[in-house]
């Protein structure tokens, strides 16, 4: 019966918190949780690593970098 609000809380906070962040700060922290899981993935559970798959990571985070040096 607590899962409901142990799992609301935090979407309370989030929730607060986004309303005074700008949007552009929202989506660039909502690639924060896929990113740990890519680290997870790759370092904890030794998932193989192809060429494509960091390739493809690195691209991501230079076009995210270039986005946020262009709006700042």
């Amino acid at each position: 019966m607590s899962s409901g609000i142990v799992t609301a809380i935090p979407l309370l906070f989030f929730a607060g918190a986004a309303r005074r962040l700008r949007l552009a700060t929202v989506g660039f922290l909502m690639y924060i949780n896929p990113t740990l899981q890519f680290f997870i993935a790759l370092f904890v559970f030794d998932e193989p690593m192809s060429g494509e798959k960091l390739a493809s990571f690195v691209m991501i985070w230079v076009a995210l970098g270039l986005y946020s040096w262009s709006a700042g």
